[in-house]
């Protein structure tokens, strides 16, 4: 039987179709799998190469080289990690930090009786002097006057509560353990890296020298306090045994604890939506931990929330860590001085308020500024007479009934503090 031969012209119409497709496509996955890993391959080399371009540039090879650092190399590495590295994250590590230090007692008991975290005023102008003059001695080199008045006036803030016997040398020592403890715990946990020997080391020379200015005592109190210690990694881990032990001993469940708690809690979920409030604020109670929750007398949180925050943050470390490229700027928190007045501006808010910040055609008027109005939220130039967007001085720092007051007290022990020779090696 004689088969009838098909067209050629019709066979060709027919197959170039899905062949073409086929080809097209092998072609782009061709670009597309190289690219990907070309790119993850990027940002995996430099995540990591302003890590080891620090270790390099000062010399910290290896744990024998730790016990030179000074208080001005350690600093280094703190602003490079708060700035660089994971400034949003160690931003709230210092945050709930603070919070966490009012699950002692004591703490909480000044707080409630100054009713500087309570009043629905007073409290706005405290978070934000809090971390303005943090920022000043944190991110300022040790050698600067900047740095070194902002120590000067939180000694001055503290002293009239040191001598009356309010603040005592434990709850000194209990918040400088947060500040040494906390971010490298946090990055640890939910950064896309943790921190190095090296960067661990940083925070404990830096603020034993932060603690040897405020004039803390460690006899009694840290094990090794007699003896020494050989760096700063040592510090911080004897202070970390100690603070341990003190939590077992002072963060109990407390009614004035829970107090400032509850306080809190709204400050931090402020621009949260009024549906979201709660799931949030169980969100927040997760990150606490136990201990502290339960000094706080707050509820467990809901599971919900907690498997939330935890599943996002662990999506957060992968991305920021395999397919996130670095970031290419500073993120700057510090203003610069006024060359006529002195006074410092502030680039961006800390807390909910434009404390001390300059209004611009962009933070006053741009989308941003719209959203924050549009919440019902205060923008940069509202409220000049509350607000002060002309900046600060450090000696408008503090209470509103101590604005003005200890000049001649701060200018004394910022000399007292550059006599000291608090930028050498603490140990």
């Amino acid at each position: 039987m004689n088969l009838p031969i098909p067209n050629l012209s019709e066979v060709v119409t027919v197959i170039p179709l899905p062949l073409s497709a086929i080809l097209s496509w092998t072609s782009w996955k061709r670009l597309i799998v190289p690219g990907v890993l070309i790119y993850v391959g990027l940002c995996r080399a430099l995540r990591y190469r302003r890590e080891h371009a620090l270790r390099r540039k000062l010399g910290y090879t290896d744990r024998s080289s730790f016990s030179r650092m000074t208080a001005v190399e350690a600093q280094q590495v703190v602003k490079f990690m708060a700035t660089w590295e994971m400034p949003l994250m160690h931003f709230i590590a210092l945050e709930f930090g603070l919070f966490k230090t009012y699950g002692i007692e004591s703490i909480s008991r000044l707080l409630l009786g100054t009713r500087n975290l309570t009043d629905p005023v007073m409290s706005l102008k405290r978070f934000e002097d809090t971390a303005a003059l943090i920022g000043e001695f944190m991110l300022n080199p040790p050698t600067s006057e900047r740095a070194m008045k902002g120590l000067a006036r939180m000694n001055f803030l503290h002293s009239k509560y040191v001598k009356e016997g309010t603040i005592s040398n434990k709850d000194l020592l209990y918040t400088l353990s947060v500040f040494i403890l906390e971010p490298p715990r946090f990055a640890r946990l939910y950064e896309w890296r943790p921190m190095n020997d090296m960067e661990y080391c940083a925070y404990g020379v830096f603020w034993k020298s932060v603690g040897d200015a405020m004039g803390i005592e460690y006899k009694g109190l840290l094990a090794h306090a007699e003896s020494g210690w050989r760096d700063g990694i040592d510090f911080a881990d004897d202070v970390a045994a100690w603070a341990q032990a003190y939590e077992v001993q002072a963060m109990k469940p407390s009614p004035v604890s829970a107090k400032p708690a509850r306080a809190l809690i709204p400050m931090i979920t402020y621009w949260v939506p009024w549906f979201a409030k709660p799931f949030v604020a169980d969100i927040v109670i997760s990150l606490l931990g136990g201990r502290v929750r339960e000094a706080f007398m707050l509820p467990e949180p809901d599971i919900a929330a907690a498997a939330t925050v935890y599943s996002l943050l662990t999506l957060r470390r992968f991305v920021l860590r395999y397919l996130t490229l670095p970031r290419f700027f500073e993120f700057k928190r510090l203003g610069d001085p006024d060359p006529n007045t002195g006074r410092i501006a502030q680039p961006i808010p800390y807390g909910n308020y434009p404390f001390y910040v300059k209004p611009t055609l962009w933070n006053r008027w741009g989308p941003v500024a719209w959203a924050v109005w549009l919440y019902g939220g205060k923008v940069p130039g509202d409220d000049p007479e509350e607000y002060m967007p002309q900046g600060y001085l450090f000696s408008d720092i503090g209470p509103k009934n101590r604005m003005g007051l200890g000049i001649q007290e701060v200018e004394a022990d910022t000399e007292r503090i550059k006599a000291s020779g608090w930028t050498g090696c603490p140990f």
